[in-house]
């Protein structure tokens, strides 16, 4: 089901192949709502111990539903988002990761499922040239492996993510600040990319949860048309959901939903 705002009609007017960009959450947005995440998928690849599994787990089991519970307030969710992304970094490095393992684990379908038409969606920009930011509190080198696997890692695509470093096969502590779902509007776009959003002054959101919408928060957006997924938590989340985003999917909505309404074909 797709539920639009009203004055939705007159902020498509506004835009045109050459005034905009796009910005997109990756877990559970690009990908499925079912899919396994990205920080969540060194775990479940099998080549490492049952101990890294259980402790994975434990955290998810615990940060999760503070993440997905709107009546915890911004502030304070933003304190356990911060805490659950460094612990679950330092479970990464403790069990000492491989970069090796990020090919294998993509060429494994199974642990990493997309939206249906999110693919077709991503050329369907990079055809028409207009920037995709992908914002994303996931592990960027997975991301940038699966768009490269899929032929669509163009020019026009800047992923903002927690990118993993190694050395000699292995991870190495180098993440200072990391991204988690409550700080993605810290988005720092490097001098290469801002020449993709000169002339740029409008933005296509496209997230899962009500913080999606700080991913825009200081990229130059004079208008903003945002598109929620609503899949989890619907009863909880539905009123919030239709106050604030332009365009609710419910249920099982994929990307093609969101290219007729942008008239990308």
């Amino acid at each position: 089901m797709v539920i639009k705002q009203e004055n939705l009609s007159k902020k498509l007017e506004n835009i045109n192949k050459d005034n905009v960009f796009v910005v997109a959450d990756f877990d559970k947005t690009i990908s499925t709502k079912n899919s396994n995440t990205t920080f969540s998928l060194f775990s479940k690849s099998g080549y490492y111990p049952e101990e890294y599994v259980h402790d994975r787990e434990e955290l998810y089991n615990y940060y999760r539903p503070i993440e997905l519970d709107s009546k915890i307030s911004d502030e304070e969710k933003y304190k356990y988002m911060k805490e659950w992304q460094e612990r679950a970094y330092r479970l990464l490095l403790k069990y000492r990761v491989r970069e090796s393992d990020i090919a294998k684990i993509i060429d494994n379908h199974d642990l990493i499922d997309l939206r249906a038409y999110a693919i077709e969606f991503i050329k369907e920009l990079n055809e028409q040239g207009i920037p995709l930011i992908i914002n994303s509190a996931g592990i960027g080198n997975f991301i940038c492996a699966i768009l490269k696997q899929y032929g669509c890692m163009s020019d026009n695509v800047f992923v903002f993510s927690n990118m993993l470093e190694f050395q000699d096969d292995t991870i190495i502590d180098s993440i200072d600040d990391i991204i988690h779902s409550m700080n993605k509007y810290n988005i720092r776009i490097p001098d290469y990319f801002k020449e993709y959003l000169k002339c740029r002054d409008r933005a296509i959101l496209i997230g899962d949860q009500l913080s999606d919408l700080q991913m825009v928060g200081n990229l130059p957006a004079e208008e903003v048309i945002s598109f929620g997924f609503l899949e989890s938590k619907v009863e909880e989340n539905e009123e919030e959901f239709l106050k604030r985003f332009d365009v609710v999917l419910k249920g099982d909505e994929t990307f093609d939903s969101i290219s007729k309404i942008l008239r990308l074909r």
